[in-house]
């Protein structure tokens, strides 16, 4: 399957699809990752020094894609390690994907559970989403895309409303001391705030489905750092909401802090629900994005259409989905993937990278 000019994107359109696929749930679970391995109040550090990681990784993927014009990572790898070893890059990057959409079904359906249908079982809100995803995937990435540029100002307007109405309860000295133990633990964060910023390999995908690849960089640098601010934002106000200690013993952090703020005037007596509304909308943009990437590896390693796949692929993100006994067990699903997703956006890149500076390859060379 070839990526047809009706298939061509924006970079706006190409940053929006980095940011979301970035926050998915993790918007929701980035404080307590952090703290779980500072220890302290000074986690921040550890996400602005992720973001710099993550933008270099950012930087290497782009400047992959850029190599290869028209193909996306499916296509190109194995023009530069061969058949065997670039079928396996690609199935690993492929997993990665269908791993992460069964994680963000399973994540929704405890989410609403919990807060809104309590009686409801899990089986049937992840078919629905399932099924409500197929719907809008099978159109193809403009309709996505486009999809996803009518959420973000509202998702973005929802976060901004929601932690500024935050600092009504905030204390400062929650934040304090700055780096009371050393710089030790704010790297020991840096590996937990990492896996919260998978989500840029996108653009080993994304690139070529630019209108203009030259503006790769600009877009993927956009989409980290508006994640990387997102993250700063909650993890600020969450803290200084209910300290290091409470956010530690709490399964969804921001979930609790949201039931604490109010909007003042009265105009809004709950936060809550309106915290779901932001939930459900940041998960299935990143299940959407992640499902059509899996979906599209396969129809590219398999040189078919692709919408047999995306059906095929339905029974198994269920049962990925699913799997998982219980929360603890969904969340160290969700590190697995993120660890995998890694490796996919800076490893597998720095290695492919390597070969093409040594063979002289990419951009017409042979």
């Amino acid at each position: 399957m070839n990526i047809s000019p009706k298939d061509k994107i924006s970079t706006v359109q190409t940053a929006i699809s980095v940011t979301l696929l970035t926050i998915g749930v993790s918007i929701l679970t980035v404080p307590r990752a952090i703290t779980e391995a500072v220890k302290t109040p000074d986690g921040w550090l550890s996400i602005l020094i992720g973001g710099l990681i993550a933008m270099a990784g950012g930087y290497l993927v782009v400047s992959l894609s850029r190599r290869f014009p028209g193909k996306t990572f499916f296509q190109y790898n194995q023009i530069v390690v061969g058949k065997t070893v670039g079928l396996l890059f690609s199935i690993l990057l492929i997993i990665h994907f269908i791993l992460l959409s069964s994680y963000e079904a399973r994540a929704l359906s405890e989410l609403v559970r919990i807060y809104l249908l309590g009686r409801t079982p899990r089986e049937v809100i992840v078919i629905l989403f399932l099924t409500t995803g197929t719907y809008l995937v099978v159109g193809g990435i403009n309709p996505i895309v486009r999809l996803l540029e009518a959420y973000f100002p509202i998702i973005m307007l929802l976060i901004l409303i929601g932690m500024m109405s935050g600092f009504q309860k905030f204390e400062l000295d929650n934040l304090r001391p700055v780096l009371a133990q050393g710089i030790g633990p704010v790297f020991k964060g840096v590996r937990a705030v990492l896996i919260s910023y998978v989500g840029y390999e996108s653009m080993l995908i994304l690139t070529n489905f630019m209108q203009d690849p030259k503006k790769a960089f600009k877009a993927v640098f956009a989409g980290i750092s508006i994640s990387m601010i997102s993250y700063l934002l909650i993890f600020v106000v969450v803290i200084g909401m209910l300290t290091v200690e409470e956010v530690q013993l709490l399964t969804w952090p921001v979930a609790s802090a949201s039931m604490e703020i109010e909007v003042p005037g009265g105009i809004i007596e709950r936060f809550e629900p309106i915290f779901l509304v932001l939930w459900i909308l940041t998960i299935y943009t990143t299940f959407v994005l992640s499902y059509y990437f899996a979906g599209l590896g396969l129809a590219q390693l398999f040189r078919k259409d692709i919408n047999p796949f995306l059906y095929g692929l339905l029974p198994i993100m269920y049962i990925a989905a699913m799997l998982p006994p219980d929360l603890n067990a969904v969340f160290k699903m969700g590190d697995l993937n993120g660890y995998i997703g890694i490796v996919s956006g800076i490893f597998i890149p720095l290695i492919l990278l390597g070969i093409i500076w040594i063979r002289r390859i990419g951009n017409g060379q042979k």
